[in-house]
């Protein structure tokens, strides 16, 4: 298959598990897990997940599988504890922002669970890892298509958290700007979702646990804190490449991934065998 062919196959079974694998879950198999978890959702918020977009992450293994399941999936552990610390460093102009202008807290260990580690985790392996990083990693798609694609359904799938027309497109365009800069976080650690995984869920964490209001809009006064973190993150990559890591996004690769096409089709995925830009053909 050409690499135009893959990109279009793998974002019709992405949409197929985003649209359709919902219908084909049953009401029983939740029942069943809430009257085992309690009705805390601990157990089947993962497990559905798994099953509607796990036909979307066996496609990509299908695909791709001479890279393997942990660097299709931006999984492999180096790194994961490094960019935790570096995670809370950037994030905690957020906790002690919110603190200062919250009034209540929120200590709830399902929340945090859910609404956190599970966001974080699921919605970076999915939506950036999978769909992002098989799109230009792999599919030879450029920066900008590649991350359309993937914030546009990440935005659509935050619309939900607005309360009007004017505060749903808000809600999509701020999540979609911030899948954006996900992706590119992604892309800038050595195409490992572990910075932000951790970004999204301390952020995630802060917001929940001193319960602002706002969903994805926010209120203004907590969005300061948020674009402090934000650009924290900036800075910490930024120091990353002083010490000598390569830039991974430049205006070579924007619209193509011009190291996709360099590339030979039967490498496996090493660092080395495209050194220029780390960007790996299969």
């Amino acid at each position: 298959m050409t690499r135009n062919t893959k990109a279009l196959l793998f974002i019709l079974v992405f949409a197929l598990c985003h649209f359709f694998m919902k219908q084909l879950w049953g009401e029983n198999w939740s029942e069943y897990l809430l009257n085992i978890d309690g009705q805390t959702n601990l157990l089947r918020k993962p497990i559905i997940l798994t099953f509607i977009y796990g036909p979307m992450l066996l496609c990509a293994y299908w695909m791709f599988k001479r890279a393997g399941w942990l660097e299709i999936l931006g999984l492999k552990p180096r790194g994961v504890l490094n960019y935790g610390l570096a995670a809370i460093v950037c994030c905690l102009p957020m906790f002690a922002g919110y603190w200062y202008l919250s009034h209540e807290i929120n200590s709830s260990f399902v929340d945090f669970m859910i609404g956190s580690v599970y966001a974080g985790f699921f919605e970076e392996v999915i939506f950036r890892a999978a769909l992002f990083g098989v799109l230009f990693r792999y599919c030879g798609l450029g920066f900008v298509p590649a991350a359309l694609v993937s914030a546009s359904v990440f935005g659509l799938a935050h619309i939900y958290q607005g309360n009007d027309a004017i505060s749903a497109l808000l809600a999509f365009a701020i999540t979609a700007v911030g899948g954006t800069w996900f992706a590119w976080l992604y892309c800038e650690c050595n195409y490992r979702i572990w910075f932000p995984m951790w970004m999204h869920l301390f952020m995630n964490a802060a917001y929940n646990f001193f319960v602002m209001s706002g969903g994805a809009v926010g209120q203004l006064d907590a969005n300061l804190y948020r674009a402090i973190a934000i650009i924290m993150s900036l800075i910490y990559v930024g120091w990353l490449i002083r010490k000598g890591k390569p830039r991974e996004i430049t205006t070579r690769n924007l619209w193509v991934n011009k190291a996709y096409l360099r590339c030979d089709a039967t490498t496996s995925p090493k660092p080395s065998s495209c050194q220029s830009s780390h960007l790996l053909k299969m």
